[in-house]
């Protein structure tokens, strides 16, 4: 297999295959049965698992961040808080909770873990790809169309579908080691599936990895010299060694397939486990700061974060029927993710010589629970040519999220004051310094009910001509009903040249930790305590500065392109797309200010000086382009060589805003700022290209991968001088592998051969975390990987 294959609109192969044999059937886009990558009427790309696992890649994001040309989720420079050790998918520029995640076929649950804070996926609450190991996977299906109409919330953007493997036999072993060029990052882990036969040609298949990562230090600043300068210590400290960086993470996951025919039906099952342990970190506190107690930490001292993650999902489902009553698929899911955050080495210095030094901050918790029966049955109709694909379903989801309260001393407010420098006779900072924990205003429970039902027609009218279309219904019980609609085209205008074509209408309901999530804020501005509060959209705090009910993002997709398939060893696919969104959801800025500060006393909330709720903001168009190709070659004595191509360019603007609310009439403040803007508008890249080389012969094969990423930006929150640009980034992967028997088989690979490093964020904006990379960088700035990875199959 190839070690970094393009996602592509068929799989590489030789120039003596037929077409039927680099063609993929897939399970999305259409549920008549037949769609495959090259006969869909919406872009579909797929990539193996075995080209997944051959990567080098740590986690499913990084692997598809590489190989499909839509995809963008960063690769973060810098792991910090909780959020930035979720590894979601995002396609199309569109935010990481814009897509559509399953497994099998079915839903999947998001992570508990919402965003809170900055870059690309702030605001969001997304599925965990590092819940799903590599091993377990067959391939992954990309669809590239808003597909709301058939699947329901969130595939705006498209669906990203994972078929889990079906193993009647074997097993296989996998163990990969690798590490940074500049010595540091390193990352161990094993990885394999088991399949065995059931009763009634049945199957089983049990899939695991397990990976420890260490830390990549990214600092270069020596902080004695930062921070200790007029520090009359300085000649005597020892410089702390004191980190940033990725931070080292362990996880451990199991998933479980199984199929058997029972009488009359075909049972099946699949679920998973997997937990996993992030250490982030927070910035240095000084031994002179007000933050500092300093009878306990008379040098200062760096907060860090441990953060425990438990995840586990379960589908149990029968498929049945006839010739005459059609075939019927009748599932029930279960999913949940918990996560736990610990905060150590950290003080409450309003607590004073009486705080503790490690505190729980408090645990989140998503849980998500749906039945689906789905039917589908083929009629001959008198005036069509070919046989109706009729499939129809209803569906009901429970969802459930829930915030559990902190260590009292990781939320409190001890009133202990400063007693000396400038600010001497404030009150010090409340809450534990780096991470401060959920208070009792912040826990809390929510959960809906959301029932839908969906038809789906398929017919091809003329040998030429193959029409779709969907509709879907829905009522969420917390605000309401939402109907949708999607028609899909094809028209084979030549036997190698295809036009495709779609046009629909979709949605994204406002996740429940959007809507239930709310933490405090506490920090020291000027000398003055300024507490701010991110406040669930429906509070009594929030209503003060003019929030109302969040209501789902509206989307309408348009997609045009064609597929060009001149010989079974060649094809070309170029779709371009338009997706206009309304109401998109946003974390607000801080608003503040006088008029703020006014409005929160006269509805009896003195405590706060900032506040920011989610809200549906704005109005964006996203445009872009897709474009895959590949060419094949097979020379005499069995050389193979395949050249690949993958191509995305997509453009977003902001095309209304939301007006400020009323009660702030006459101020300068706005519900989304120039940094947030900036986020939407341009912090992916505007542009991915992936040319790739796959060579094989024999027990051998070379993969060589060349990816440009385009520029990207930044906004300043209030000064344009800050704004930066970052210029292209030239990335080349390369690997080797070489099969020694049918047993064993080893790959070597580099993944940033040249040590690419993205451009260094301006260093005013570099204190007083020393963040060299930003966190928008699609590759990180760890720069050059080396493994080695080792299989075997028995």
């Amino acid at each position: 297999m190839a070690t970094e294959a393009c996602a592509q609109d068929s799989d590489a192969g030789a120039s003596n295959v037929q077409p039927s044999e680099v063609d993929t059937v897939v399970v999305i886009g259409s549920r008549s049965g037949e769609a495959t990558v090259l006969n869909s009427a919406a872009p579909v790309q797929v990539v193996s698992g075995a080209d997944l696992a051959e990567s080098g890649a740590r986690t499913l994001s990084e692997a598809l961040q590489s190989t499909v040309p839509s995809f963008s989720f960063p690769t973060s420079a810098a792991s910090s808080n909780a959020a930035s050790f979720v590894k979601g998918v995002a396609l199309r520029g569109l935010a990481a909770d814009q897509t559509l995640v399953l497994v099998n076929g079915k839903r999947r649950h998001a992570s508990a873990q919402l965003n809170a804070s900055t870059g690309v996926t702030k605001g969001a609450q997304t599925v965990d790809l590092n819940s799903i190991p590599l091993n377990a996977i067959e391939r992954v299906e990309v669809l590239l169309d808003g597909a709301s109409a058939q699947y329901g919330s969130d595939a705006v953007a498209g669906v990203v579908n994972i078929v889990l493997k079906e193993s009647t036999e074997g097993s296989d072993l996998s163990a990969q080691f690798s590490k940074n060029a500049k010595g540091d990052g390193d990352t161990y882990s094993v990885g394999g599936s088991l399949g065995s036969t059931l009763p009634g040609d049945g199957f089983v298949t049990v899939s695991f990895d397990a990976w420890d990562i260490d830390a990549t230090r990214l600092s270069t600043i020596d902080t004695r010299q930062m921070y200790f300068a007029n520090d009359p210590r300085e000649s005597t400290y020892d410089n702390r060694d004191w980190f940033y960086g990725s931070g080292a993470s362990k996880r451990y996951n199991v998933f479980v397939n199984a199929e058997s025919t029972i009488g009359w039906a075909t049972v099946y099952g699949f679920g998973s486990y997997g937990w996993r342990e992030d250490h982030g970190f927070g910035n240095l506190r000084q031994p002179n700061s007000d933050q500092t107690v300093r009878a306990l930490f008379p040098d200062g001292f760096q907060p860090f974060l441990d953060i425990k993650s438990q995840d586990a999902s379960a589908t149990l489902g029968a498929r049945f029927g006839s010739d005459s009553l059609g075939a019927f698929d009748l599932s029930a899911t279960y999913g949940r993710n918990r996560v736990e955050s610990v905060v150590w080495n950290t003080n409450n210095s309003s607590l004073g010589t009486a705080s503790g030094t490690r505190f729980d901050t408090g645990d989140l918790l998503n849980v998500q629970s749906s039945v689906n029966l789905d039917w589908t049955h083929s009629f001959d109709v008198p005036v069509l040519s070919a046989p109706l694909q009729l499939a129809a379903g209803v569906t009901y989801r429970h969802e459930s999220y829930e915030v559990f309260e902190g260590d009292y001393g990781s939320w409190a407010n001890g009133g202990v004051r400063i007693i000396d420098g400038p600010n001497a006779g404030r009150v010090a900072t409340p809450a534990s310094q780096g991470f401060g924990g959920f208070s009792p205003d912040d826990a809390g429970r929510l959960s809906r009910d959301v029932e839908g039902a969906y038809v789906e027609l398929e017919n091809e009218l003329t040998e030429k001509l193959r029409v779709t279309l969907s509709g879907r219904s829905e009522h969420y019980s917390d605000f309401g009903s939402t109907t949708n609609g999607r028609l899909a085209l094809r028209y084979e205008v030549l036997p190698s040249l295809a036009w495709r074509g779609s046009a629909s209408t979709g949605y994204r309901a406002p996740s429940l930790g959007q809507s239930a999530y709310s933490r405090t804020i506490p920090n020291i501005t000027n000398g003055v305590l300024a507490t701010n509060r991110l406040a669930r959209v429906d509070s009594a705090l929030a209503r003060a500065l003019g929030a109302t009910s969040l209501t789902p993002e509206e989307s309408v997709n348009f997609s045009t392109g064609f597929v060009w398939t001149p010989a079974s060893h060649a094809s070309l696919t170029a779709d371009v797309y338009q997706i206009d969104i309304d109401d998109r959801i946003v974390l607000s800025e801080v608003l503040s200010g006088p008029l703020v500060t006014a409005a929160l006393n006269a509805a009896g909330f003195s405590t706060f000086s900032g506040l920011q709720y989610f809200t549906n903001a704005a109005d964006t168009r996203t445009r872009g382009l897709d474009v895959t190709g590949r060419y094949g070659f097979t020379f005499g004595g069995g050389h193979d060589l395949n050249f690949s191509l993958g191509y995305n360019r997509n453009d977003t603007e902001i095309t209304a805003r939301k007006p400020t609310p009323s009660v702030l009439a006459g101020s300068n403040l706005v519900l989304i700022g120039r940094e947030s803007a900036g986020i939407i508008e341009q912090a992916n890249p505007t542009s991915f290209v992936r040319l790739a080389a796959d060579y094989s012969f024999d027990n051998f094969s070379a993969h060589l991968a060349g990816l440009r990423y385009g520029t990207y930006k930044t906004f300043h929150t209030s000064n344009p001088a800050l704004d930066q640009s970052y210029a292209e980034q030239y990335v080349v992967n390369l690997s080797a592998d070489y099969r020694f028997n049918d047993a064993f088989n080893a790959t070597l690979g580099v993944n940033n051969l040249f040590d690419s490093h993205p451009d260094k964020v301006l260093p005013a904006l570099r204190n007083p975390v020393v963040s060299l990379y930003s966190n928008l960088s699609p590759e990180g700035g760890a720069g050059a990987i080396y493994y080695a990875r080792f299989n075997f199959s028995f």
